[in-house]
């Protein structure tokens, strides 16, 4: 029974659709989408934030420095899982990138959508630009996506039954989403103030209500803690992003069109204005009035276009049910929609997924659009020069030699290629591989990946550069063009040393 009247006799308060849902259609739509993720899964390479996951991974902790504590622990599993192989990586993105499809179509019969308006919920999320290269890597994102997916169906859920004791299992949800990536927090407030500003603020009095938010905050808490503990580095992580703020905002709405796709903007646009102003969406508007909060704060906030990337799933649902109506019985105008929505898809995927040889993209830097494309190339052969340097010193000066690394990327590519091509493990000041502590002290010399030259004049006697990387495929990355040197004669102990080598970005 709805906890308040208004509510109660809200237009959207019938029952959902008694038709049968088109499960076999809505299983159709997410194994193509499995399929196309699995397909590609295993080309280019590891992306430097998943080389990074690896490598934290195998330093369990409650927090780390720019992220919780979920993906790096959940990257050790599925390499543990699936015997550490890049396909097996990414099986749980394209899994996750499949439940969101459900959970869409899901959405859409909770709001009122028939079959037709299920399908089209469906495919949206299928051939979402942003979707489709969140669930190709394994990083925070990708889990962001799904969790913020699963807490707007158990907000529809709630809005839709008027049953207080939804908020226990949004608030657990939002929880361990908070373990994944502090994002979803913006989606909590924001939900809460659509319910403030609609009947449904009688939703909120309710010791479930109090329950969900004690649950969420005990479930996020590890990171809390851990941050605190140790200083908030992660305060130093939002500095710098903040310094790409001016170029956030002036991208902010275009990426928005881009990334979801020209085919599909229309479709979250429709959902967005239904939400809002349309009377048989009453009783979601609160979801509808989180939705437009949550675009418009990542936006004020100069955050980067991805960010509040969660809610195109319930938008897809919400915009389904004008979309269908407009569709319906209208042959011309489904044909129509089915051809923009090809050829939209078709254009979408080779800049979502390395649908292209690698080599492509020196000529059609289509990395420019999505920036994670070039950097899943080249890490094997990066590591494959530094053993060449390495095992070129005299053994007496090996034995007492580091490889320091400049970020966590490339920390993270010697962790994985390193010991098949006999080096020791890599170090690096770069956000938590701060933490795990300087070189041995025995190492008085180092090979520098991409360390700043300046810095390393300060630490060391002698500094040489000795080779400069180059990916082999003319592609521009972050890599390409980073410079290796060798360093001797260390001035300092690393542990006084140590500290000016911190880097929190």
């Amino acid at each position: 029974m709805s906890a308040d009247p208004l509510l109660a006799d809200s237009p959207a308060s019938a029952a959902c659709p008694v038709t049968r849902p088109p499960w076999l259609a809505i299983a159709v739509i997410a194994t193509a989408a499995f399929a196309v993720e699995m397909a590609v899964s295993a080309r280019y390479g590891y992306h430097r934030d998943e080389l990074y996951f690896l490598q934290a991974g195998q330093h369990p902790a409650a927090g780390y420095v720019d992220q919780p504590a979920l993906t790096p622990l959940a990257a050790r599993a599925m390499a543990a899982l699936t015997g550490g192989t890049l396909a097996g990586l990414r099986l749980l993105p394209a899994l996750l990138l499949a439940g969101m499809v459900y959970l869409t179509a899901a959405m859409s019969r909770l709001l009122g959508g028939g079959r037709p308006a299920q399908l089209i919920a469906a495919l949206a999320t299928a051939c979402c630009g942003e979707y489709l290269a969140a669930s190709h890597l394994f990083t925070t994102t990708t889990l962001d996506f799904a969790f913020w997916a699963l807490t707007w169906y158990l907000v529809l859920r709630l809005l839709r039954s008027g049953e207080p004791r939804w908020w226990l299992a949004i608030g657990t949800c939002a929880g361990v989403a908070g373990s994944a990536k502090w994002t979803i927090g913006v989606l909590a407030a924001a939900v809460l103030a659509g319910c403030l500003l609609t009947p449904a603020r009688a939703l909120l009095r309710s010791r479930y209500a109090c329950a969900g938010a004690i649950l969420a905050a005990a479930l996020a808490s590890p990171d809390v803690i851990w941050q605190a503990v140790h200083g908030w580095p992660n305060l130093a992580v939002f500095a710098a992003l903040h310094g790409q703020a001016g170029h956030n905002i002036a991208v902010y709405w275009p990426a928005q069109l881009l990334y979801t796709g020209l085919a599909l903007t229309p479709v979250w646009l429709a959902g967005l204005w239904w939400c809002l102003r349309d009377p048989a969406a009453r009783r979601y508007r609160p979801a509808g009035i989180a939705a437009l909060i949550v675009l418009a704060v990542f936006f004020a906030a100069g955050g980067k276009p991805y960010y509040g990337g969660g809610v195109f799933t319930f938008l897809f649902a919400a915009g389904s049910l004008p979309l269908a109506h407009w569709l319906a019985g209208r042959r011309p105008r489904q044909v129509a929609a089915a051809a923009v929505l090809a050829v939209s898809t078709a254009v979408t995927l080779p800049i979502a997924l390395p649908a292209l040889p690698a080599r492509v993209l020196a000529t059609v830097p289509l990395q420019k659009i999505n920036y994670d494309l070039a950097e899943t190339i080249g890490w094997s052969r990066q590591v494959a020069l530094v053993a060449r340097l390495y095992h070129a010193l005299p053994p007496g000066q090996r034995a007492s030699t580091a490889i320091l690394a400049g970020n966590y990327g490339e920390a993270g590519a010697i962790d994985r290629y390193g010991p098949a091509a006999g080096l020791p493990p890599a170090f690096s000041g770069a956000n938590s591989l701060w933490f795990w502590g300087p070189p041995p002290a025995r190492d008085r010399s180092v090979i520098a990946v991409n360390v700043d030259p300046a810095l390393l004049r300060r630490l060391f006697r002698h500094v040489r550069q000795v080779a400069v990387f180059r990916n082999g495929l003319q592609v521009s990355d972050d890599e390409q063009g980073a410079v290796l040197d060798e360093a001797t004669g260390l001035r300092l102990p690393w542990r006084t040393a140590w500290p000016m080598l911190r880097d929190f970005s």
